[in-house]
């Protein structure tokens, strides 16, 4: 009888069990601090508890034609408040291209930042199509080097996770997402169990 009781405890453990891996990774993902790249919110807390650092890393996001997109565009504008503040010499921007894209998205964040920024060093990892290639290919960039990893607040937890996973010495700073914060979070959740799952790449 006792050994019989086992099975049914666990089928009615388990959708409570799952609940608990959901809160927990929703509050992490919705509490992730951040600091506003256009008004410079919350900018001299992350400087205070992340920099300085070798090199800024910025996490690659969907690309036009060569011009960032509203979400990659916030993730450059926050490395380069962080690299004029002085945190880094060195920015390096990660991503690849899609199948038709004429430019990657390494190469239209640096064009972005080259615009922009002046005394920083910029650099271009073009391979990447997942978020554990932009960590990979960019620390081949710079081995030895300590990183501070760029990305929008609600993809932050799931990066550092990443980070954590790869070994890689490296901090994450999130830079505050504004609008589809609910429905962003709720894909940054499912991508953070997924990876604890062993969806990992």
């Amino acid at each position: 009888m006792r050994g019989s009781a086992h099975p049914l405890l666990v089928l009615l453990l388990a959708p409570l069990l799952l609940v608990t891996v959901v809160v927990q990774a929703f509050v992490a993902v919705w509490t992730e601090p951040a600091f506003d790249a256009t008004g410079g919110a919350g900018l001299d807390a992350a400087l205070a508890r992340t920099c300085p650092v070798d090199a800024l890393l910025v996490m690659g996001a969907a690309q036009y034609d060569g011009v960032p997109s509203g979400a990659f565009e916030r993730r450059l504008a926050g490395a380069l408040a962080l690299a004029e503040a002085g945190c880094a010499p060195r920015i390096v921007v990660s991503g690849g291209r899609r199948d038709g894209d004429r430019s990657s998205e390494g190469a239209s964040g640096v064009a972005w930042l080259a615009a922009r920024a002046t005394g920083v060093d910029l650099i271009a990892e073009t391979r990447a199509a997942t978020t554990v290639e932009n960590l990979r290919f960019s620390a081949d960039l710079g081995a030895g080097l300590d990183w501070l990893v760029v990305t929008d607040d609600l993809h932050a937890p799931r990066v550092r996770y990443a980070v954590a996973r790869l070994g890689l010495a490296a901090e994450v700073v999130g830079v505050r997402t504004r609008s589809g914060r609910l429905a962003y979070a709720a894909r940054e959740v499912a991508g953070v169990i997924a990876y604890r799952l062993g969806a990992f790449r």
